[in-house]
């Protein structure tokens, strides 16, 4: 069965209906407005405030970092306009002239400190113009810029940049050197650098220095560590002196030594410089007329030459020097280190000596001991190779510091050793010290005689000889008296022996008693020089005389022999008997 189509349903949606009352309406409204004449009144606008008698003034529009680059926007804002400046009563600018009233001023500038935003700029917000952006550019020309952790000097990161300040370290007790250095007990006063350090026991680590920044691993700030420092939730500071570095300014030849200081772990203190004075006022004022005077930095031994190294202060290698009052200057002070250096001292001297001419030691001096018959070398001389004296024989012993004279030689060409103190009329007898009473007290060069002293014994001698009754009571033992050698010289003494340089012909006589044990003293003789202070009363000549033997006993007793009935009969009696 086929359908049949019916009429489509209506599509025109129910919106359009509402849509075409809303515009309606509001034509309605509009014609009656229009009408009313209210669209003709024009609206009224909002009045700019009067700035009659004001100035404008650039200020920071952000907060700024130091050691950044001040750029445009950070100072002006196009959207703001005018608006990014203060304005202010020109009276109240003109009391400020170091206010900056120009962007110009300001932008390509390098700040010297952190600033906040809503302040105004002054040149001492700024490093000298041609800085470079970042750190460095905070460091001022001659000095150089120093890291070292917060916790190591104590109150340092509560400076902020700018503010100066010295940095000292107690040295150990097992450390410190003495305070009485010369230089200071003469009224010097020890500088460094041309500035005064402190006394021993102390030791100035840096001076003059100068605060640049704080900083963590994220953050820095020129205004003291109090900027970093973060509460907890109880409000407490909490802060880690670990993760901060301090970067300061130091002079160049202070970086060696805080260094040094740094590594030894010493016990380091900051003093800060009061903010109202200018930097460097003081130490000049204290050296400001005085004259410098160079002195030894370490002790230095006797008959040991000045090097420079001796004048060097040990940890920076700058000369050690004292400051004096003209009135305070020594005569004969020697005050130009290149006069010191190569010279030879008379004596030891400890740091903070100040030298004179009678310090040293004048040429031809010995700076070793030789000893007797040993022959000068280079190594023994001050002047070394270029002395005269090089290659003679002392004929004693010297001891280091002499001044050499020909008399304390022997003639030119002797040869070294023993045999150059032996005259030449004159042979050496090697004695043991016990044989010969007396000896062990001479010295080289020393003169004496030897006698032997032997007791004769008649009766042995004339055993079975007819002796007279007279000659009977004479007969008994006597001590009798030989002189074995005069005038002998002692060449030298060493260990138990003594070597005696005797005539040729007294040799055999001094061996001939020692060997028969018998009992040989040895008699001083004065020394010239001594006869000399003696009284004139007093015949010199007569102590240069040889001693004399005793007479042997035997020589006045006769001996006669005869023959009686066949008998020998041999008869002794005294002579003139």
């Amino acid at each position: 069965m086929a359908t049949r189509n019916r009429p489509p349903a209506s599509t025109f949606p129910k919106s359009a209906i509402v849509i075409a009352v809303l515009i309606a309406g509001c034509s309605l409204t509009y014609g009656i407005v229009r009408a009313a004449g209210w669209l003709d009144r024009a609206a009224p606008l909002a009045q700019k405030p009067s700035r009659e008698g004001l100035v404008p003034v650039p200020k920071a529009l952000v907060d700024l970092r130091a050691f950044d680059v001040v750029r445009r926007e950070d100072v002006y804002d196009l959207s703001r306009g005018e608006e990014s400046y203060f304005w202010l009563p020109k009276e109240q600018v003109e009391s400020h002239p170091e206010w900056f009233e120009r962007v110009d001023q300001i932008i390509g500038r390098v700040m010297a400190r952190d600033k906040r935003a809503d302040f105004v700029f002054s040149e001492k917000d700024f490093l000298p113009e041609g800085s470079r952006s970042g750190i460095v550019g905070g460091i001022a020309s001659g000095k150089q810029g120093f890291f070292l952790s917060a916790e190591k000097i104590p109150g340092l990161r509560f400076l902020k940049s700018g503010d100066r300040f010295d940095i000292l370290a107690s040295l150990p007790k097992k450390s410190e050197q003495p305070s009485s250095e010369y230089g200071l007990l003469m009224g010097g006063i020890k500088a460094r650098g041309g500035k005064p350090i402190p006394l021993n026991g102390v030791r100035l680590l840096a001076q003059n220095a100068e605060m640049i920044a704080l900083t963590t691993r994220r953050i820095m700030t020129t205004q003291g560590g109090l900027q970093l420092d973060a509460t907890d939730t109880r409000g407490r500071t909490v802060n880690n002196a670990k993760d901060e570095q301090v970067a300061i300014a130091i002079d160049p030849a202070e970086a060696v030594p805080l260094t040094q200081a740094l590594g030894d772990d010493l016990e380091i203190h900051m003093v800060t410089r009061s903010g109202q004075e200018t930097p460097l006022a003081n130490d000049i004022n204290r050296l400001e007329g005085r004259i410098p005077m160079p002195a030894t930095a370490v002790a230095v031994e006797a008959f040991q030459p000045i090097r420079a190294s001796d004048l060097a202060e040990p940890t920076t290698g700058e000369l050690r020097q004292y400051y004096f009052e003209p009135a305070d200057i020594q005569d004969g002070w020697i005050a130009r280190p290149e006069d010191l250096i190569g010279r030879v001292l008379r004596h030891g001297v400890e740091p903070g000596y100040i030298f004179r001419e009678q310090d040293f030691l004048p040429s031809g001096s010995l700076i070793k001991e030789v000893e007797a018959y040993q022959q000068i070398a280079v190594d023994d001389l001050v002047d070394g190779s270029r002395s005269n004296w090089v290659g003679r024989v002392a004929s004693r012993e010297l001891a280091a510091g002499t001044e050499l004279s020909d008399a304390d030689l022997f003639p030119a060409g002797t040869s070294p050793g023993l045999t150059a103190a032996i005259p030449a009329d004159r042979m050496a007898l090697i004695v043991d010290l016990f044989d010969v009473q007396g000896v062990e007290e001479l010295s080289r060069g020393d003169r004496c005689d030897l006698l032997a002293s032997v007791n004769v014994d008649l009766q042995q001698s004339l055993q079975g000889v007819e002796l007279s009754p007279a000659l009977l009571g004479e007969l008994q033992s006597r001590a009798v008296n030989r002189v074995l050698a005069t005038d002998a010289i002692v060449v030298q003494r060493r260990d138990q022996h003594v070597v005696l340089a005797t005539r040729p012909d007294e040799v055999s006589a001094v061996a001939r008693a020692l060997a028969q044990k018998q009992t040989v003293f040895c008699v001083a003789r004065s020394h010239p020089s001594e006869l000399a202070s003696l009284t004139p009363a007093i015949d010199a000549t007569a102590t240069n005389e040889g001693l004399e033997s005793d007479p042997d006993p035997l020589t006045g007793i006769a001996i006669t022999e005869s023959i009686v009935g066949g008998n020998r009969v041999v008869r002794g009696y005294r002579r003139g008997q």
